[in-house]
């Protein structure tokens, strides 16, 4: 009886999560559009549409169940259309769009209509909608592409089997155990998508097909399938990379470590974090070291240059430049946060944001401090687009020296977020800023706090230790001694107010990433046997920990977090003083 609640409750939960998603779905009225319309192959419209929008994802009425259920857990349709943040999604079956932005897509593959359509929605001042179109027809779904679908959508598909899986075996078992009862949850199971869709302006057309029938197929399709269009040229990105990554994945890219503290020269020092590429797993074994007198952690030995070359490649642009884009537009409130450290001591009129990457941080600011020109600079190709896409006004790709001459006195505010910890120099960097910014701007920075407990207790799998590429972590009393050193005044901290509670979670992730063997790569290619099974029952394990871990950031982190006024991050604003102060 008891697997029988358990299975009755979840269903319940997740159809009024899907079903109000569902019935929040706008309808569109036909009409006539000047807009340019494109299919997916094998949809053939009927009649027309009208849309005041930029771009709107055609739905079909009669989108199959499976990629329906998909696309409703993929988004929030009530939010969407007015949601700078939400990514955009399609049903990849047809989009009306204004000529200004159309491109050619690949018919055939059902991730290039995600893709498209997320391009379009970056545009700050593009108006993206999704709604249902009466007499749209839906193609025939190929569930060849379901997990690069999945995987587009930011999802891992062995994730999504193990979770399937689980839910299955539960009602298998309630069955087995106490029939009459499992019958119930046989109902409740299978009932789940007529739930889910019935009243909504949705009506799948294989609704009615028994999914304790379905979802064993659908694992089996989901394992595998086809290589989605961007997939292919990762792969053909891979296979030219190949030699270069042959020629350099066994070089020793350390410099000498070093005797004495970078930052007060003291030589009593003490092992701290040892770890491995727990991201994208290239070789190679990293060593922070922690200063006892002054609590500055540094990566030692440190990496080279070329090193730092190696390491950083395909991870925020190439390859990886898709997941980044992921991970930096997820979470929002730290954006918000830090422009609001700052609006009570100054409504500036141009800012620079240092290492801005794709520029989120700029696009939530914007929200806070609306009359504010945001500019941003950083060495890769990201700092580009999100010029392109409005995120700011200017955007200068390269280092922060190769710019300080051109910057000099020309913005009130001067912010450096999760970027110091990057970079080989961090007191370099502080005397640029400090001759950069004009009498009486401002500084902020924000950095992880390496007196944090929890990293020191989770060892390499606390995030921010983030190995290979941080090389300095500052505890916050030697930051305000060193900007008070470069004339500038902290007048204000954030600790518990810059902490995010996810050390748990994230640790947990790390670690079962660590543990789940990978697909081949340049830097990684031994092959693995039994890769998707392995891979599968890790994740299937992981799993139910992931809601001990998500309780336990909810409880215990909160708690340390709010007894101790401290957290894994920190953010500092200081001032620079007027020549008479000096």
């Amino acid at each position: 009886m008891i697997l029988t609640v358990l299975v009755v409750l979840v269903v319940l939960l997740d159809v009024l999560r899907l079903r109000s998603r569902a019935s929040k779905l706008r309808v569109l009225a036909p009409g006539v559009s000047e807009h340019s319309l494109l299919t997916a192959t094998g949809v053939h419209p009927e009649g027309s549409w009208e849309t005041d929008a930029d771009l709107v994802d055609l739905v079909p009425r009669d989108l199959p169940t499976v990629a329906a259920l998909d696309l409703l857990g993929a988004f929030d349709p009530g939010k969407y259309r007015d949601d700078q943040w939400a990514r955009g999604i399609s049903a990849s079956q047809a989009v009306l769009v204004r000529d200004k932005y159309v491109e050619e897509v690949n018919p055939d593959d059902p991730t290039e209509f995600v893709a498209y359509v997320r391009r379009v929605k970056d545009h700050v001042h593009a108006q993206v909608d999704i709604a249902v179109a009466p007499g749209l027809k839906a193609g025939p779904y190929d569930l060849g592409y379901r997990a690069a679908t999945l995987r587009r959508l930011g999802k891992r598909p062995s994730l999504w089997i193990a979770g399937s899986v689980i839910g299955y075996a539960t009602v298998i078992g309630a069955l087995l155990t106490n029939w009459q009862w499992g019958l119930v949850a046989l109902a409740a199971y299978w009932a789940h998508p007529i739930l889910v869709f019935a009243g909504t302006p949705l009506q799948p057309r294989d609704l009615w097909v028994p999914r304790i029938l379905r979802t064993p197929y659908l694992w089996f399709k989901t394992s595998g399938g086809k290589k989605s269009t961007a997939e292919r040229r990762q792969a053909e990105h891979l296979k030219e990379a190949t030699p270069w990554y042959e020629q350099n994945r066994d070089r020793n890219f350390h410099e000498a470590p070093r005797d004495n503290c970078p930052s007060c020269g003291s030589t009593d020092l003490r092992r701290w974090v040892t770890a491995t590429d727990l991201v994208q797993r290239k070789p190679g074994t990293f060593t922070m070291d922690r200063c006892v007198r002054c609590g500055h952690v540094w990566q030692n030995p440190r990496l080279t240059e070329e090193g730092l070359g190696f390491y950083y490649r395909d991870f925020y642009d190439g390859l990886g430049e898709t997941s980044a884009e992921a991970v930096f537009s997820g979470k929002t409130d730290p954006y918000y946060g830090r422009a609001r450290m700052v609006e009570p001591f100054t409504k500036p009129e141009r800012w620079l944001d240092v290492g801005s990457g794709h520029a989120h941080f700029c696009l939530g600011a914007k929200e806070v401090l609306p009359q504010t020109t945001f500019d941003g600079l950083d060495q890769g190709a990201a700092i580009e687009d999100a010029a392109r896409l409005g995120r700011i006004e200017n955007s200068y790709r390269g280092s922060f020296k190769d710019f300080a001459g051109e910057l000099k006195g020309r913005y009130d505010v001067i912010s450096m977020h999760h970027y110091l910890e990057h970079v080989r120099d961090p007191w370099e960097e502080l005397d640029i800023a400090a001759d950069v910014l004009p009498e009486g701007g401002y500084l902020l920075i924000e950095l992880p706090d390496p007196e944090w407990r929890l990293g020191r207790l989770f060892g390499q799998y606390w995030m921010p230790w983030f190995q290979p590429q941080h090389q300095h972590m500052m505890p916050i009393g030697n930051l305000e001694h060193a900007l008070a050193d470069r004339g500038l005044t902290t007048v204000a901290t954030e600790r518990a107010k810059a902490h995010l509670c996810n050390d748990f979670t994230l640790a947990l992730l790390l670690w079962l990433g660590d543990k789940a063997p990978r697909t081949p790569a340049p830097w990684r290619p031994e092959k693995v046997r039994l890769r998707r099974t392995r891979s599968f029952l890790v994740w299937s394990l992981g799993i139910p920990a992931f809601f001990v871990a998500l309780a336990l950031d909810q409880t215990v982190n909160r708690f340390l977090a709010a007894r101790t006024g401290n957290g894994n991050a920190y953010r500092l604003l200081a001032q620079k003083a007027s020549a008479e102060q000096a």
